[in-house]
């Protein structure tokens, strides 16, 4: 019975990781499955199974993945966003502490969270601390604002 449960479990995980656009999802209960497939043959009880299921899928996601993924990256290109971070920016759109706002910086409008989860009030200067995804994190340039 383990027999076909491990072969249809790697049999999905393969279909899911080809059907998912981004690379490495689901490959790692594959192998897992695989591992455990075998040891069903050899008619090990279900528990040892079960046992090297979880221990072969951690242990490639663990160890495998960070490498896979270096190689996997593919066609990532410099945008020199990064230039903006340390710059003084203009708040153009309030930041509130539940609310992503907006700033003036580098010559393009950002959103931007402050780093401690502040108000800062539209027209105030702030500070470029980090990008995060596509908004910036800053905060407050005490006793400037325009």
């Amino acid at each position: 019975m383990m027999f076909w449960i491990w072969l249809g479990l790697a049999a999905i995980a393969v279909i899911l990781e080809l059907a998912t656009p981004t690379a490495l999802v689901s490959i790692w209960f594959a192998c897992g499955a695989l591992c455990a497939w075998l040891l069903s043959v050899l008619h090990l009880p279900d528990w040892v199974q079960i046992a090297v299921f979880v221990i072969v899928s951690l242990l490639c996601m663990l160890v495998v993945r960070p490498i896979a993924a270096k190689y996997l990256r593919g066609n990532i290109e410099p945008t020199n966003a990064d230039r903006v971070i340390g710059t003084v920016a203009t708040v153009t759109r309030t930041i509130d502490p539940d609310r992503w706002g907006e700033v003036y910086a580098g010559h393009t409008y950002w959103s931007a969270v402050d780093r401690d989860h502040r108000l800062i009030e539209k027209g105030s200067r702030v500070r470029v601390l980090a990008i995060e995804g596509a908004k910036l994190v800053v905060t407050e340039v005490k006793g400037e604002s325009l």
